[in-house]
C-alpha cells in the first residue's frame, strides 16, 4: 500500500477512449449511502454510452492501493475545495473519495454542494454518492434541492434522500418530501421532478398549503413555469375568507367564511391578470354555511372565491333563503352582491322545515342583488305551484316579502278560466295571488 500526499493544488485529467475498459465492480461505503443494484463485476453495462473525461482536482490529494471485492482499485482522497467535473455539472465537497482514475465511483462528505450548471439547478447535502457511468447522483443527510423558473420564482425541494439522473435531469425523491414555492407548499412522501418539463409529481395523497388554503387529493402534479397545480381523483380545496354581512338590525360586522371545493379534478394557476383561478371538474362543488353549488364545471377566481362560474347541469341551494335555483350558466360576484343565472334557468321554492318544493318558477333570465334582497327575472316567465299557474314577461321577487310581482301582459288560470290584469302579486310558498289594475276574465 502506498500512500503519496500533495501539499500543493493538483488538477488531474484522466480520458479513456469508448470500448477500451470493462465495467468496473460496484464499490461503496458502509459511512454513506446504501448500496444500488448492479450487473456483475466485470461485466459490460449495455445500457452505457460512449466514455466521457472527467475533470477532478483539490488543495490536497491521498492515493492508495486497496482491495476490494477481490481487485485491486487506486482510491484518490480530495481535500479542501474537493471537486468533480461531469459533464456540465460540478460535484463538490470539503471531502471526495475518488475511485479509479477515471472517477468511476466517488463519495462526497462534509457538506456536498452540486451545481448543474446548465439548468442553474443546486443541490446540498451532508453526504453525496456519485457514479460516473449511470450518471447518478445519491445525496443524503439534509438533501435540498433549488432552481429558478422563468419568472424568477425560487422553489426549493427537501427530502431525506435525493437521486438525480444527471443525463435526463431527471430527480425522485424519497421520504418526507416538503416541495416549497412562494405561493404553494407541498407535502408528500415520494415525488418526481421532470426538468425538462418543468413537472413535479407526487405519490398519492399529496398535501397542499397555501395562504388561507389547504387541499388534498390522490394525485398531484405542479407546473412550476406556470406555477399550475393539477389534483386529480377526490380532490377538496378549504379556503377560508373575511367576509363583511349585515346583521338583522342592518349592522355591518365582520365574519370568516370557510368555503369548501371539491370535485373529481381540481385544476389552480394564474390568470392573465396575475390572479389565482381554480377550476373543478367532474361532480364539482362548492360548499359554504347556507349555500351548496354543483354543476359538471366550477371555476373559482381570487384567493377568496371573490368570483364564482359554473357551467352545465347547476343546482344552487341557497339555504338561507329556501330557494333552489338551476340552469347552465351561473356567474356569482361576491364584491357586487350579484348573482346571474340564465339558459333554462329555474327557480323552486321550498318550504322552510321540509325543503319540499311549493312554488316553481322558470325563465330565460334571473338576476339577484343580494344586498337588496331582489331577484330581477326576465323572458318567458311560468309560475307554476298546487293550484295555480301563472305567466309573464318579467318579475320581481322579494326576499323580505317573500312574494313576487309580475308584469308584462301577466295572466293567470285558475281552474281553466285565464285572467288578465295590469300587475299580479304571487306568494309561492302560500300558493295565493293579487291581481290588479284593470283586471279582466278572457284571452
Amino acid at each position: 500500500m502506498k500512500r503519496i500526499l500533495v501539499s500543493f493544488y493538483l488538477f488531474f485529467l484522466f480520458y479513456s477512449p469508448a470500448g477500451s475498459h470493462s465495467r468496473p465492480p460496484l464499490l461503496f461505503s458502509a459511512e454513506t449511502l446504501d448500496p444500488k443494484s448492479f450487473q456483475g463485476i466485470g461485466e459490460v453495462d449495455p445500457k452505457r454510452k460512449e466514455s466521457f473525461p472527467t475533470y477532478w482536482g483539490a488543495s490536497a490529494l491521498t492515493q492508495e492501493d486497496r482491495e476490494i471485492q477481490g481487485l485491486k482499485v487506486t482510491i484518490f482522497s480530495l481535500e479542501g475545495g474537493a471537486w468533480i467535473q461531469h459533464k456540465k455539472v460540478k460535484l463538490g465537497a470539503n471531502r471526495i473519495e475518488v475511485y479509479g482514475k477515471e472517477a468511476y465511483k466517488a463519495f462526497l462528505k462534509n457538506g456536498v454542494h452540486i451545481e448543474d450548471q446548465e439548468n442553474g439547478t443546486v443541490m446540498r447535502a451532508g453526504v453525496g454518492e456519485y457514479d460516473k457511468y449511470s450518471e447518478m447522483v445519491y445525496i443524503k443527510e439534509r438533501p435540498r434541492l433549488s432552481f429558478r423558473d422563468k419568472t424568477g420564482k425560487t422553489t426549493v425541494i427537501s427530502a431525506k434522500q435525493i437521486d438525480r439522473e444527471l443525463s435526463t435531469k431527471i430527480t425522485k425523491l424519497h421520504g418526507g418530501v416538503i416541495v416549497n414555492h412562494p405561493e404553494v407548499t407541498i407535502f408528500c412522501s415520494e415525488a418526481v421532478f421532470k426538468e425538462s418539463e418543468h413537472l413535479i409529481t407526487t405519490d398519492p395523497n399529496p398535501i397542499l398549503i397555501s395562504k388561507n388554503r389547504y387541499l388534498s387529493g390522490k394525485k398531484l402534479s405542479f407546473y412550476t413555469n406556470e406555477s399550475r397545480i393539477l389534483l386529480e381523483d377526490n380532490t377538496v380545496l378549504f379556503q377560508s375568507s373575511e367576509e363583511t354581512k349585515k346583521d338583522p338590525e342592518g349592522n355591518e360586522k365582520k365574519q370568516t367564511i370557510l368555503t369548501i371545493l371539491k370535485g373529481d379534478k381540481i385544476e389552480s394557476r394564474p390568470n392573465e391578470e396575475n390572479d389565482r383561478t381554480v377550476l373543478i371538474s367532474g361532480n364539482a362543488t362548492v360548499l359554504r354555511k347556507d349555500l351548496k353549488i354543483t354543476s359538471d364545471t366550477i371555476e373559482s377566481v381570487g384567493k377568496d372565491s371573490r368570483i364564482i362560474k359554473a357551467r352545465k347541469n347547476i343546482k344552487v341551494h341557497d339555504r338561507e333563503n329556501h330557494l333552489l335555483l338551476s340552469g347552465n350558466v351561473f356567474d356569482y360576484f361576491r364584491n357586487e352582491n350579484y348573482l346571474h343565472l340564465t339558459d333554462e334557468g329555474k327557480m323552486e321554492f321550498l318550504e322552510k322545515n321540509s325543503d319540499r318544493v311549493t312554488s316553481t318558477i322558470t325563465a330565460q333570465e334571473f338576476e339577484r342583488f343580494l344586498d337588496q334582497k331582489e331577484t330581477v327575472i326576465r323572458g318567458n316567465i311560468w309560475i307554476k305551484s298546487k293550484s295555480t299557474e301563472a305567466q309573464g314577461e318579467y318579475a320581481t321577487y322579494f326576499e323580505n316579502e317573500e312574494s313576487v310581482t309580475l308584469e308584462g301582459n301577466p295572466r293567470i288560470n285558475r281552474s281553466g278560466k285565464i285572467l288578465r290584469a295590469g300587475k299580479i302579486v304571487f306568494y309561492p310558498r302560500e300558493g295565493r295571488s293579487i291581481l290588479t289594475e284593470g283586471v279582466h276574465l278572457g284571452n
